[in-house]
C-alpha cells in the first residue's frame, strides 16, 4: 500500500487510443493495482498493490527494493492527470519485510574493524572533513590527523575521489600516513574508508587496487 497526494491537472490527459487486441483477461484484471481511498479535501489518495506483482529474485525468491520503486514510485510518476503528486507514506505485509535482505553490515563490523567487543562496543565518533570542496591535500590530511587524535571515522565523501585541487593518489597517500600517525599516538585503530565511486567500474576497481597497493600508503610529499 503507498499513500499518494495527487493535484488533478486541468485539462485531464485524454484516455488512450483504443487498440484491437488486448491480452487482458480476468486472472490479469484481478491483480490490478486498486485505489482504495480519495479524500480531494486533502489531496490524498490510497493505492493497494498485490503482493504478486512485485518482482522476485530468480536465486533465492526473496523481494527487492528496485521493483517496490519501480511499480510504486517510477510507474505513478509518469501519470499525466496526476501533478505534483508524490509518496507520504507506505505500508507492507510483515511477510513481505520478511522477505527483503537486511543490510549486510551493521554497526558490530565497525567495532571489530577498530579492534572492541562485538557486543557493547561503544560509541563511534564520525565525521566528514568539511569544506568537502577545495581543500588541497595537506590540509585536507592535517584536518583529518586532528580529528583521529579523538575520533574514530572519518568517511571519504563523494566529490572527493579525483579532484583537481585533490588527486586522488595524493590525497590517499597523506590521509593514510596521518591515520597511522594517529593510531601511534593513541594507541588505538581508525579508520577511513576511501571513495571509488565512478561511472565505469573498471575505474572503481583501479580506485580500489590503488588502495590496496602498498604506493597508497607511501606519501608522495
Amino acid at each position: 500500500m503507498a499513500i499518494w497526494r495527487p493535484r488533478p491537472t486541468s485539462p485531464p490527459s485524454p484516455p488512450p487510443a483504443p487498440t484491437s487486441k488486448c491480452p487482458t483477461d480476468d486472472f490479469t484484471k484481478g491483480v490490478d493495482a486498486l485505489v482504495y481511498h480519495i479524500d480531494e479535501a486533502t489531496e490524498d489518495m490510497r493505492i493497494a498493490y498485490p503482493i504478486d506483482l512485485f518482482d522476485r529474485n530468480m536465486t533465492d525468491g526473496r523481494m527487492m527494493i528496485v521493483s517496490f520503486l519501480t511499480l510504486v514510485v517510477g510507474n505513478n510518476q509518469g501519470m499525466g492527470d496526476i501533478e505534483h503528486g508524490k509518496i507520504c507514506d507506505f505500508y507492507m505485509p510483515e511477510r513481505a519485510i520478511q522477505l527483503f535482505d537486511g543490510p549486510a553490515k551493521d554497526i558490530s563490523d565497525l567495532w571489530r574493524i577498530l579492534g572492541r567487543p562485538l557486543k557493547d562496543g561503544g560509541c563511534i565518533a564520525s565525521t566528514i572533513i568539511k569544506p568537502k570542496l577545495g581543500l588541497r591535500p595537506e590540509p585536507f590530511a592535517a584536518a583529518a590527523y586532528q580529528f583521529w587524535l579523538g575520533g574514530d571515522f572519518i568517511k571519504n565523501d563523494e566529490p572527493q575521489g579525483n579532484q583537481g585541487v585533490l588527486p586522488g593518489e595524493e590525497g590517499l597517500s597523506l590521509v593514510y600516513d596521518a591515520m597511522k600517525r594517529a593510531m601511534d599516538e593513541t594507541g588505538e585503530a581508525r579508520s577511513s574508508p576511501p571513495n571509488i565511486t565512478a561511472d565505469d567500474h573498471y575505474e572503481m576497481l583501479h580506485r580500489a587496487d590503488f588502495i590496496l597497493k602498498p604506493s597508497a600508503r607511501t606519501p608522495t610529499r
